[in-house]
């Protein structure tokens, strides 16, 4: 893919895995078609990250680290590769001088906007919802959010989970789609969807087709600012 580098640049902080990340992953630069800096927090393990008992100061410190590293090379925005990321926005955003969004979970004032009778809920689809929590939506929290998540037994999961080298993206994406029509029909009153994980936005179009509601991710937030400048 060609790439656009004069008009505008991205900053990736990236969580230290080895696993597929397939167009459409904000982890894959031709997901893009501009400039892309990635940086690689070492420390920064799934395990680390996707936790409901708050990141370990020292993993933070490299994060802190590393979006550092991406200002001094003058990106437009800075993004991350984990919605759990969601839990540092307010301390990025204070230390940051560049516009950071650490989570679709933050595009969830936006999606409300959008939801027309008192009842409808958000369905927000995640990586893990037992661990997924309040303090990952920055203050966006509230009790018109339903979590989600896809199967611990499926391939996804296990391929994130175990960092392992192989995707099966068809199973992948027959599980995402799977778990977003369950959600849904648990839950009748989701008109709007929320793909906390990054690994799930390659399969954004099928779960839009599937389940006939909009679908919100990291990626469009990306192009919405982008478009911005």
């Amino acid at each position: 893919m060609i790439k656009d580098d004069k008009k505008f640049s991205l900053g990736v902080i990236m969580l230290n895995t080895q696993f597929p990340r397939v167009i459409g992953d904000i982890g894959n630069p031709e997901t893009f078609d501009f400039n892309v800096n990635y940086e690689k927090v070492l420390s920064a393990a799934v395990s680390s990250i996707v936790t409901s008992n708050g990141i370990a100061p020292s993993v933070k410190q490299d994060i802190f680290n590393s979006l550092d590293n991406l200002q001094n090379k003058r990106v437009n925005l800075i993004v991350t590769t984990c919605g759990f990321l969601g839990e540092m926005q307010n301390e990025l955003k204070a230390f940051s001088n560049t516009p950071i969004l650490t989570s679709s979970l933050l595009t969830i004032p936006f999606a409300r906007v959008f939801l027309n009778k008192t009842d409808d809920k958000i369905g927000v689809l995640t990586f893990d919802s037992k661990s997924l929590n309040s303090t990952h939506f920055g203050g966006n929290y509230s009790n018109d959010i339903i979590i989600g998540d896809i199967p611990k037994k499926g391939e996804l999961y296990k391929t994130i989970k175990n960092d392992l080298l192989t995707l099966n993206t068809q199973k992948a994406e027959i599980e995402v789609v799977t778990s977003a029509l369950e959600l849904i029909k648990q839950n009748p009153t989701i008109k709007i969807i929320v793909l906390e994980c990054t690994n799930l936005s390659p399969y954004i179009d099928a779960v839009k087709k599937a389940t006939q509601l909009p679908v919100f991710d990291i990626i469009q937030a990306i192009h919405w600012y982008k478009k911005t400048q």
